[in-house]
């Protein structure tokens, strides 16, 4: 689908939408109405969705839904005398008796325990419902609280919910899972805003620092833990966050922030919201932030760009440093159209700006610099039917791959082009019977993905790599009794680079005893699909890694056929292939030490011609030789040695076969465990679980889940697959060194005026010191790579390769949030999260280690809040609390060494063991106490108000690191001006 087609398909869409509610309206002018608006006792804002019955007489009933401004419309009313009941979800209901035609009915709703039981949309994907009546454990993040605490990303906002882990890799970078396995560059977990996705394109990652959306706007963030796949489809098996933002026709008037802190940190908010009319509404926001990362410096990072042809050419050669500065810019418009009071019509346009920063990828740290992200979303609403199309469009700065003004790989030096994009449509509608104790939900999906990365993260599957998916669902709601709800749903979805379809249940009894207790049983069958890169991804990661002449390069595995090995070299261990960059011109061979040995040697002759010459000339000087004689003899011998040991050709049974991946290469691979790879399948999760929700006395709140999930196809980070051909015992390959130097030495010598006996005595000292000179680094050369059956694979690569597990694991754990209201002004409030397992062996292949979910097994938090609406002083006070963990995420292990690239000499002190010469290992992240406080101060200057804030995180400076390869995170002191008129 192209970009024009898309914009046609919104267009005629929204004129659609708009015409006919209008028409509608005008049919029915007519007859009588009733209208009025529905407004909050305590502070006079609209109530959006309340629920308005006029009922006759002689008992006939009709309906309308406040809008987002509070007002109502019941129309086509016969004449007569009504009764008006209003109701609206967290509020007293109220009743108006002996209304007519043409009257106007106004209500002001006085709260009812809204601050423990707020209105949610995301459990039931769009049907506002409170949180106690919710199917699943959702978390709330009030505006209130958002006001009141300066933040830089919604990451801040996030620290003490629960079953939420976060990793942080500074200021901005952050990976929000819900129950655990985090990863660099995470995308499990779903993010939207506003019911759009908010992950970057292709790469199907979450950036919070790229959101569009700003502080001054969210209204509320919600937080689903979780699978929620049975609604929202692929890729929401872990959970759900959805970040809503302030309706224009609710919330209007200005905001100004202005926020300065440590790291100089300088960050500045504008949101502006207004109405034309009753009708048409809209909002303007903006931001600008800047400040100075913490600094960590990642010894798998060549101190110096290398001068290789993947490196643009003014890069070549530069010192390679990371700048720890950040910048962002971003800002959004909407516009609101209400045709009717029952439907609407948002249109959305977003635009953010990384200069610059710091993210960690799959395949090692990225500088961004330029990245900027767009989109472009219309929804739709007509009751209760719902339809939205959005487009999002990222672009990490650079034109091309010799471009240097956008994002680069520090490990390698490549520049990244990301031009992807994704569009998708979305429809949803419901309708209820037998009196409202039967519902159902239904609708579908449809997602493009287009990524577009000028040949480097996809490389040469450029133009193969588009994804197509697409699902459709339905959820049955059944209410026999006050006390009992049975949800079901199904939903069944399919894409164009798996085999099959996708078929996820959902089923779900709750009970409520009373109306503010709710327990429930949960079985979701989630599933996530692979990301785009995990199929297509051709990009070279670690070049010529540890002075090895090979390149670890990140490979996908081809949509529905995976990779093959060649077993059909009769010389060949196990009669498997190999290309090797030494011999065969880059076809298949045995995969044989001794097919590479002379080859091997001699692409290294003029280095081991220098290394054995002094040697030879020592030898030379002791036999008597005058010194000129011995020093242009020595030259000679040293150039034929090494030339005879380059002409070699030694058999299997000379020279033996070990075959390991180069980061454990002292482990060798049986070539029968050397196993194809499968093609990628989706990951299914089943969780089952059991949960209470309960308010006591208007005081208590308490929600707890008991949890179990069978995690399914576990997909694993990529790791090597293709392994390397190595000697199999050194002291053979001095042996034969020192029989072919001796074979050579001897008749040598005697052709340079050397009697038969000197020549023998002399080359009995030369070539025994030679070989065992020369061994250890000819036995350590990787003579060639046992690849994959393609003729594009290159010689000196070595894959890294996407894969599935084919393996089911179980999980479980308790997810627990609990509020204490003390009065009106305090709040005690406990999260705490346990999984019972972090470590999974034998999952994993050998090259990528232990299986790990890269998340402590048990968090929480305890923290006290106090709000004075009388004079707007509140404070927040809470220590949080993270148990240690080790970390085995793609590029990044706190298990085995890693090599130090060129130009780094120092390697770490903390981190694995053993730790061999010329390696490092990345710390883990350590168990952590941190304590963060907030003050604040709301100043009323009529109907204008000033808000003052300071924040602070980790107020004792307790540094901590929560990932690999990222810096320890210390206090961070902001403070925020806020001004609204």
């Amino acid at each position: 689908m192209s970009l024009f087609h898309l914009r046609r398909l919104v267009l005629s869409t929204a004129l659609t939408l708009a015409i006919l509610p209008i028409a509608a309206d005008r049919a029915f002018a007519q007859s009588g109405a009733i209208t009025g608006t529905v407004t909050e006792a305590s502070n006079g804002r609209p109530i959006e969705n309340a629920q308005i019955q006029a009922q006759l007489g002689g008992g006939q009933s009709y309906g309308a839904i406040s809008g987002a401004d509070g007002t109502y419309r019941v129309s086509n009313l016969p004449d007569g005398t009504y009764i008006i009941t209003i109701r609206a979800i967290g509020f007293e209901p109220r009743v108006v008796a002996g209304q007519r035609p043409g009257a106007v009915v106004n209500a002001a709703l006085s709260e009812r325990a809204t601050t423990l039981n707020q209105t949610v949309v995301t459990a039931s994907r769009s049907r506002p419902e409170k949180q106690l009546d919710a199917p699943a454990q959702i978390s709330v993040i009030s505006s209130e609280r958002i006001e009141e605490r300066p933040a830089i990303t919604v990451a801040d906002h996030l620290r003490a919910t629960p079953g939420v882990d976060i990793a942080k890799g500074g200021l901005a970078q952050a990976n929000i899972v819900s129950r655990g396995f985090n990863n660099a560059f995470s995308g499990s977990m779903l993010m939207l805003q506003d019911y759009r996705f908010a992950g970057v394109p292709s790469l199907r990652v979450n950036v919070p620092f790229l959101f569009t959306g700003t502080n001054e706007d969210i209204d509320r963030i919600e937080v689903l833990l979780g699978p929620a796949s049975a609604l929202y489809g692929p890729n929401s098996s872990n959970g759900v966050l959805h970040i809503i933002t302030k309706s224009p026709f609710a919330s209007q008037g200005t905001t100004i922030s202005v926020d300065g802190g440590e790291r100089n940190v300088v960050r500045t908010g504008l949101r502006h919201a207004g109405k034309f009319s009753d009708r048409l509404g809209y909002k303007l926001s903006g931001e600008y932030f800047q400040g100075r990362d913490w600094e960590y410096k990642d010894l798998s990072e060549p101190a110096v760009f290398p001068s290789t042809t993947n490196v643009p050419a003014s890069r070549r050669g530069q010192v390679n440093q990371r700048d720890f500065d950040l910048e962002r810019y971003t800002g959004e418009a909407r516009l609101d159209v209400r045709p009717t009071e029952n439907s609407e019509a948002i249109t959305t346009v977003g635009y953010t700006k990384i200069g610059n920063g710091i993210e960690l990828t799959g395949f090692g740290t990225s500088q961004i610099r330029n990245w900027t992200y767009f989109n472009v979303q219309q929804r739709f609403r007509w009751n209760k039917l719902f339809l939205q199309a959005f487009l999002n469009s990222s672009n990490a700065g650079n034109d091309d791959s010799t471009s240097t003004n956008g994002t680069v790989y520090l490990r390698s030096g490549n520049s990244i082009v990301d031009k992807s994009r994704v569009a998708a449509l979305q429809a949803q509608h419901g309708f209820d019977m037998a009196g409202g104790k039967q519902s159902f939900t239904y609708g579908a999906d449809y997602i493009w993905t287009n990524p577009r990365t000028g040949n480097t993260i996809n490389g040469g599957n450029e133009n193969v790599d588009n994804v197509t998916e697409y699902g459709a669902y339905i959820q049955s709601s059944t209410r026999p009794t006050d006390r009992i709800e049975l949800l079901l749903a199904a939903r069944g979805d399919a894409n164009n680079v798996i085999e099959g379809s996708f078929f996820s249940p959902r089923a779900a009894l709750i009970f409520k005893p009373t109306e503010n207790q709710n327990v429930r049983f949960t079985f979701n069958r989630a599933f996530s699909t692979p990301a785009n890169f995990s199929f297509f991804l051709d990009i070279l990661s670690t070049p010529n890694v540890g002075g090895s002449g090979f390149d670890i390069r990140g490979r996908g595995n081809p949509p529905k056929t995976g990779f093959q090995f060649r077993r059909d070299c009769a010389n060949g261990s196990g009669s498997l292939c190999m290309k090797s960059p030494f011999v065969g011109g880059g076809d298949f061979i045995g995969a044989s030490a001794a097919n590479g040995f002379g080859p091997a040697i001699g692409a290294r002759g003029a280095a081991f011609t220098a290394g054995i010459t002094p040697a030879i000339l020592a030898a030379l000087r002791a036999a008597g030789l005058p010194d000129a004689q011995a020093t242009a003899l020595a030259g000679t011998l040293a150039t034929g040695a090494v030339q005879r040991l380059a002409t070699a050709t030694p058999t299997n049974a000379d020279l033996s076969t070990r075959i390991s991946y180069i980061n454990a290469a002292t482990v060798p691979i049986a070539p029968a465990d050397l196993r194809d790879i499968e093609p990628l399948s989706a990951s299914y999760n089943n969780t089952y679980e059991l949960g209470y929700k309960g308010i006591v006395n208007d005081r208590f709140r308490f929600d707890v889940s008991f949890w179990g999930q069978e995690r399914g196809d576990v997909g694993i980070p990529a790791a090597l697959a293709t392994p390397n051909v190595f000697f199999g015992n050194p002291q053979q390959v001095g042996g034969y060194i020192g029989g072919q130097l001796g074979a050579y030495f001897v008749p040598a010598l005697i052709a340079n005026g050397f009697t038969q006996a000197q020549a023998q005595q002399l080359a009995g000292q030369l070539a025994p010191g030679i070989a065992t000179a020369l061994t250890p680094t000819v036995a350590a050369i990787p003579l060639g790579v046992v690849t994959f059956d393609d003729p594009n694979a290159r010689p000196n690569a070595l894959y890294a390769v996407y894969q599935s597990a084919g393996k089911k694991i179980w999980v479980r754990g308790i997810d627990l949030a609990t509020d204490v209201m003390v009065n009106d002004r305090t709040t005690f409030e406990l999260a705490y999260s346990y999984q019972d397992r972090t470590k999974f062996p034998g999952v994993n292949p050998a090259s990528a280690g232990l299986f790990l979910s890269n998340s402590p097994g048990s968090r929480g938090s305890l923290g006290m809040r106090y709000r004075n609406d009388d004079n707007g002083f509140g404070y927040e006070v809470r220590s949080r609390y993270n148990e240690a963990y080790a970390v085995n995420g793609s590029g990044y292990t706190t298990l085995t060494p890693t090599t130090i690239a060129a130009g780094n000499t120092a390697p770490a002190t903390a981190g694995c063991s053993p730790q061999p010469a010329g390696t490092f290992c990345y710390e883990a992240a350590p168990e952590a106490i941190t304590f963060d406080l907030n003050l604040s101060k709301r100043f009323d200057i009529g109907a204008q108000r000033l808000t003052w804030s300071l924040g602070a995180t980790n107020l004792f400076d307790n540094r901590v690191r929560t990932f690999a390869g990222v810096p320890e995170i210390g206090r961070l002191v902001m403070t925020r001006l806020q001004y609204s008129f």
